[in-house]
């Protein structure tokens, strides 16, 4: 499933391309916020801050505190064009657009103010905080804990995560697992791609509004993924959906000869139906088995070609056997 988030017609314009974020609370006097996107551009050491205003020391994983502070910050930062929100128990910061400049504002050691960053704009999508909810950063940091088997040094981030997805995610320092959530708090479902219910799920997260695909594969053991033409000439562009990980987005400057086809042709049932004709028949009811849907056979069908261990079947979509 994918994020609930509603991002406004204000920031229509910054919905763009992949952008992979970490962000992380340092050790010492300092706070350090890390930033990759795409390219990996890092945060410089947070120096002398411009204080605008002090606060007591405040327990930002108490229900409430959090979303409080952060919405003090957006306001005193002066733009609805956030890119960026970092929660930890103590500290918080919001990066925001200034045109397009960003700026960050950051709570620390009691004090509110404008604090230098190298965090440079690369058309990651912009937000309002209030879609997601924070109401209770100690309950996202119990649940990430329980996933992940890790507390130690828990940061939240809101931020786009792969082309215009802004995802909120807990990591841990020294990194442990990322866990993700929904924009309502719950945890991102981890998908088992050896069900059903999962390869619905991934199929549906990949396929998305997508019209033409080159490609659409399913995984037991790595996930669900489609290629399809990117929206420069000369490029592929591929969707992929792995268990614990939402969707990312990748474009390589490559095109396949393949001809396209509508991916919304592709079904779960039928994939499911194959697989289980097979298991524990012509292969072990535990191999692993991926499936890789297009139309190499060049006349206009596209056709599943299912591999189960060294057994191969060729079917048409409707899970029928194809042979010749």
């Amino acid at each position: 499933m994918q994020t609930g988030s509603r991002v406004g017609s204000r920031r229509d314009r910054y919905s763009r391309h992949v952008k992979v974020v970490r962000a992380a609370v340092a050790a010492g006097a300092g706070l350090v916020l890390a930033l990759a996107l795409g390219g990996c551009q890092a945060v410089a050491p947070i120096v002398t801050p411009t204080v605008v205003a002090t606060a007591p020391a405040i327990d930002l994983t108490a229900p409430g505190a959090a979303a409080s502070m952060i919405d003090r910050l957006v306001k005193t930062a002066g733009s609805p064009d956030v890119i960026m929100v970092v929660v930890s128990a103590t500290q918080a910061s919001v990066t925001v657009l200034n045109g397009q400049t960003p700026a960050t504002w950051a709570y620390r050691n009691g004090q509110i103010g404008l604090v230098a960053t190298d965090i440079t704009y690369v058309d990651q999508s912009t937000f309002d905080p209030d879609d997601f909810n924070i109401r209770d950063v100690g309950a996202l940091f119990r649940a990430a804990a329980a996933v992940s088997g890790s507390t130690r040094g828990q940061t939240l981030q809101i931020v786009d995560y792969s082309d215009g997805r802004v995802m909120m995610s807990v990591s841990t320092d020294p990194e442990s697992r990322t866990v993700f959530f929904n924009a309502d708090g719950s945890l991102l479902e981890d998908l088992d791609f050896d069900t059903l219910g999962g390869i619905q799920r991934g199929l549906a997260d990949v396929v998305g509004t997508v019209p033409l695909a080159y490609t659409v594969s399913v995984q037991s053991d790595q996930g669900a993924w489609m290629d399809y033409p990117g929206s420069d000439d000369g490029t592929t562009t591929r969707r992929q959906r792995t268990p614990r990980v939402p969707v990312t987005t990748s474009t390589r400057a490559q095109r396949t000869t393949l001809p396209v086809f509508s991916p919304a042709l592709v079904n779960a049932d039928a994939i499911w139906a194959v697989v289980e004709a097979n298991a524990g028949v012509t292969v072990s009811a535990t191999t692993a088995w991926s499936v890789t849907i297009d139309q190499r056979a060049g006349d206009g069908l596209p056709r599943m070609y299912f591999s189960f261990g060294l057994t191969s079947v060729v079917t048409d979509l409707s899970g029928h056997a194809v042979t010749g």
